[in-house]
C-alpha cells in the first residue's frame, strides 16, 4: 500500500485539489462513487466534483511486466508508449497506405531477424543488405505519419498531466482536461483502447533500448537489477518492467499485437472519472465510445510462487561509486491479511527522519547520508520485499551498517515496538492516504487500482480502519517471522579493493 500511495502522490499536480478528506468522512466519499459496467466487461468508476470546471481520468489496465513471458520481456512497457501513437484517424495523413508501409517494414524486419537466427552462419554482407532495407522501409512509413498528433490534439485543449506508467503489476494512463472537454477524451481514449495503431514501433523500440542503457549505466541501477534477480529466481518480478536489452532488440509489433489482444480486453480494464462531470453524461459517452473494446476472458494471474531460499543471498558489487548497502525480506502480497502490519514495519524501521534506521545511520553513527525502506519492492500484487537501503557516506563501512541494522532488528524483535513509534506510523500512514484522495488525479488513481487490481473499489475505504487496527503485537510478531538472515538478500555497492 505505501508503495502505490507514494506512487499516486506523485501524480496529484494533474488534478485540482478539494476541500482535504478525513476519516469521518469516507462514508459520504464512497456513497459518491457510481458504478457501471459496459455489455463488453468494461468497469466504469465515477466521481462528480464540481469545485472547479475540470475533470481527472484513468484508464488501468490489470498488467504489467509480471505478465511477460522469456524472450518478450518489456512488452507491456513498449506497448505504453505505442498507446501514445494514434490511432487509423489520428496521427495519420493517410491510413490505407501507411497500413502497407508498416506491413513492409514488418516484413522487412522479418527477414533480416530471420537471418540473424543462423547465428554464426549468418551472412554478414546479406545482414548489412536487410538493415538496409528495413531503415528504407522505416523511412517511407514515416510519410504518412502526423507526428505526436495525439498528444498536440490534447496539448491544444488545456490538457495537464498528460502521461503513462508501466509496473510490474498494472499498466495506467491519465490526464486532466476542462469539463467542455469531456467529450473530446471519451473520442480520444476509446479510440486508442479500441484501435490502436503501433505506428513507428521499432523507432520507439530504439528510444526503448536507450532507457535500458541509461539504467545499466547507473551503479545503482545495476545494483537493484541485481538484487531482484536474485530475490526472485523463480518468479518474473525478477526481470524488472524495462526488459532485457537482447529480448528489447528482437520484440517485433507482432509481440505488442499479441500482448494486447490477450491483456487489453474491456473485462481487465478499469477506467474512473473524477471531476467537474455529470455521471449520466460519463455512461452516456462510454456507451457510445468505448464499447468498441475489445471483450474476452479475464486473464488469469501468475501461477508461479516464489520457493522459499533457505539462506541468505548476497551479492557485491566493487565500483568507484557512492558505497550503498540494501537488504530485502521477503513479504507476502498486499491481498494478505497482515499487509499493514508488514508496512508499518517497513516504516517503524525506515521510514522519514525519525524511523530506527535513520536515527541510529544518519542522525547518530553518522553511517550513511540518507536512509529509505518500506514494502511493495518491486510490485505489491505478488509477495514482494520489504527492503532497507542506504547511501553510505564517503569513510563508512558497508559492514558496520549492517551491524546497525542487525542490532535494530533485534532489538525490535526482543521488546516489540513503542506506543509513541506505532502512534507516528499510522499517523504518517493516515495523512498519506487522505492526501491520495485530496486531488481528482489521486482519487481516480486509487479507486481504478483497487478496483483494477483488488476486484472491488470499496476496498479502499476500509484502509484506515485496517491501518488503525494493527497492533504493536502483532508487527513484532511479523518482524520475527520475515526479518531472519535466511529470508534475505542483501546488495552491497563498495569501494574497490586495492589489495594486490
Amino acid at each position: 500500500m505505501k508503495r502505490i500511495l507514494g506512487f499516486c502522490a506523485a501524480l496529484l499536480a494533474g488534478g485540482a485539489v478539494v476541500s482535504s478528506a478525513s476519516a469521518s468522512g469516507f462514508g459520504e466519499l464512497e456513497s459518491e462513487v457510481k458504478e457501471f459496467k459496459l455489455d463488453n466487461g468494461l468497469t466504469f468508476l465515477v466521481v462528480e466534483r464540481h469545485e472547479a470546471p475540470v475533470f481527472s481520468f484513468v484508464t488501468f489496465v490489470d498488467a504489467g511486466g509480471v505478465d511477460e513471458v522469456p524472450g518478450v520481456t518489456g512488452i507491456a512497457h513498449m506497448f505504453e508508449h505505442m498507446a501514445f501513437k494514434g490511432t487509423p484517424t489520428v496521427g495519420t495523413d493517410d491510413y490505407e497506405k501507411e497500413a502497407a508501409a508498416m506491413k513492409a517494414v514488418d516484413d522487412a524486419w522479418s527477414a533480416y531477424a530471420d537471418e540473424l537466427d543462423k547465428g554464426y552462419k549468418a551472412d554478414a554482407l546479406k545482414l548489412d543488405e536487410l538493415m538496409a532495407k528495413f531503415k528504407e522501409s522505416q523511412e517511407a512509413a514515416k510519410e504518412f505519419v502526423v507526428s505526436n498528433e495525439f498528444s498536440k490534439l490534447l496539448e491544444e485543449n488545456g490538457v495537464q498531466g498528460l502521461n503513462a506508467s508501466t509496473g510490474l503489476d498494472f499498466t495506467w494512463y491519465y490526464y486532466s482536461l476542462p469539463s467542455n472537454r469531456l467529450e473530446l477524451w471519451a473520442r480520444l481514449e476509446g479510440d486508442r483502447m479500441t484501435n490502436p495503431v503501433l505506428r513507428e514501433f521499432y523507432v520507439e523500440r530504439d528510444v526503448v533500448i536507450e532507457e535500458r542503457r541509461f539504467q545499466e549505466s547507473s551503479p545503482t541501477g545495476r545494483l537493484f537489477d541485481e538484487v531482484l534477480l536474485s530475490a526472485f529466481l523463480a518468479h518474473p518480478y525478477g526481470t524488472g518492467v524495462i526488459g532485457y536489452t537482447s529480448d528489447l532488440k528482437r520484440i517485433t509489433r507482432e509481440d505488442a499485437w499479441d500482448f494486447f489482444d490477450k491483456y487489453y480486453v474491456a473485462p481487465n480494464m478499469t477506467v474512473c472519472v473524477v471531476g467537474d462531470v455529470d455521471a449520466k453524461e460519463v455512461e452516456q459517452l462510454a456507451q457510445k465510445y468505448f464499447s468498441g473494446v475489445r471483450t474476452g476472458k479475464d486473464p488469469r494471474r501468475v501461477r508461479t510462487i516464489e520457493p522459499e531460499h533457505g539462506s541468505e543471498i548476497r551479492l557485491t558489487r566493487e565500483e568507484d561509486s557512492q558505497q550503498i548497502y540494501a537488504i530485502g525480506y521477503h513479504i507476502p502480497g498486499s491481498d494478505d491479511p497482515n499487509y499493514q502490519a508488514y508496512q508499518l514495519l517497513g516504516d517503524v524501521l525506515a521510514s522519514g527522519r525519525s524511523s530506527r534506521l535513520y536515527t541510529r545511520l544518519v542522525k547518530d553513527d553518522q553511517l550513511c547520508s540518507q536512509i529509505f525502506g518500506g514494502v511493495g519492492f518491486p510490485g505489491e500484487k505478488y509477495p514482494n520485499l520489504l527492503v532497507v537501503a542506504g547511501f553510505l557516506n564517503a569513510d563508512a563501512n558497508p559492514d558496520d551498517v549492517e551491524r546497525v541494522l542487525r542490532d535494530e532488528i533485534e532489538k525490535l524483535i526482543r521488546d516489540g515496538v513503542t506506543p509513541e513509534e506505532l502512534d507516528k506510523v499510522k499517523t504518517m500512514n493516515r495523512a498519506a492516504f487522505v492526501r491520495g484522495l485530496r486531488s481528482n488525479q489521486g482519487l481516480a488513481n486509487q479507486l481504478a487500482m483497487y478496483q483494477g487490481m483488488h476486484g472491488d473499489w470499496k476496498q479502499l475505504f476500509e484502509v484506515t480502519d485496517q491501518i488503525d487496527a494493527v497492533t504493536a503485537e502483532e508487527i513484532q510478531k511479523v518482524a520475527a517471522e520475515v526479518l531472519r538472515k535466511e529470508n534475505s538478500v542483501v546488495g552491497v555497492i563498495k569501494k574497490p579493493s586495492t589489495a594486490s
